[in-house]
């Protein structure tokens, strides 16, 4: 049942070689082959299997190894179906777990003593933050061509600049910057529009003292749980609307403030019955906006 000799490998390169190519429609019918064998083996235990990586975004230049992104709540279960999946051609390395975050499974004739590389099955927790990463990436540059195109320049460059003596670890450190700086802005863009539950964490009237500064929040600031901003903290929300400190508030995320001259951008949130102009957000966030590059993006 391996796919290693599918239509779609007919682009294979070495692992030696830094190499993209055109995007292909193949890519997706490849994916939708390996979905059905993951589906056939673990499938009970399994949230969704998303088709994730470069060759997921719509015309742009990628390397061709297909990326699926597997959703599980049990990596035990599906280590148990490790010896199904490497007859199947899929091979588990446990030295690419990243930190007990991911199962990786990997296909291609590298594992049997060629040097190609087909397919990545990327088995992270479902909703975890690697699993939010993988479709907000994707689907943040689908969403928006302009961006995937400077990503598109950003890999045709190194591979200019590393030529034939260029490493693929060369390849993935020369591409971090971009990624990492997307991510951000793909996470918060996945909230815009959203009706989430936020935690408080600076109640309205909180005073912050520092330095012998003082800071009296006009309004309610606190995070959405289990997700991480820019800068590796819990992403932070503004709640603009509610008169009075609130514990905790379920509303709807109707703008981001993003910041220019910061590691990290905020979520504005509002009551879900309230409507509020750009003058009267600004004016809501401007007691801590004021000291960085600020621009305001409201929904739609």
């Amino acid at each position: 049942m391996s796919n290693s000799k599918s239509e779609a490998n007919e682009q294979q390169f070495s692992t030696k070689e830094v190499r993209i190519v055109p995007y292909d429609p193949q890519w997706k019918a490849e994916f939708e082959k390996i979905k059905a064998m993951i589906q056939s083996y673990i499938g009970e235990y399994v949230e969704s299997i998303q088709h994730v990586g470069s060759t997921s975004i719509k015309s742009i230049k990628a390397k061709p190894i297909i990326d699926i992104a597997v959703g599980t709540d049990d990596f035990n279960r599906i280590l148990s179906h490790e010896a199904e999946l490497l007859k199947a051609g899929y091979h588990y390395r446990p030295n690419h777990d990243m930190g007990g975050a991911q199962l990786l499974f990997a296909c291609g004739s590298y594992y049997d003593g060629g040097d190609m590389q087909t397919h990545f099955i990327h088995v992270v927790k479902y909703n975890s933050m690697e699993w939010r990463n993988y479709i907000n990436f994707r689907d943040y540059l689908n969403t928006y061509p302009e961006i995937a195109k400077q990503y598109e320049n950003v890999k045709t460059r190194l591979v200019e600049k590393l030529g034939s003596m260029g490493s693929r670890n060369d390849y993935v450190d020369g591409k971090a910057e971009f990624i990492s700086h997307t991510l951000r802005k793909a996470m918060v863009w996945s909230f815009l529009g959203k009706t989430v539950t936020m935690k408080t964490d600076r109640p309205l009237g909180y005073v912050h003292r520092k330095s012998g500064y003082e800071l009296v929040y006009p309004l309610n600031y606190g995070y959405i749980p289990g997700v991480l901003g820019g800068d590796g903290e819990e992403l932070d929300v503004y709640l603009i609307g509610v008169n009075e400190p609130v514990e905790s508030f379920t509303g709807r995320i109707i703008g981001i403030a993003h910041r220019a001259d910061d590691v990290e951008d905020k979520l504005i949130m509002a009551p879900l019955d309230m409507i509020f102009t750009r003058e009267e957000v600004e004016r809501a966030v401007h007691f801590q906006e004021q000291y960085y590059d600020t621009h305001i993006e409201l929904v739609k």
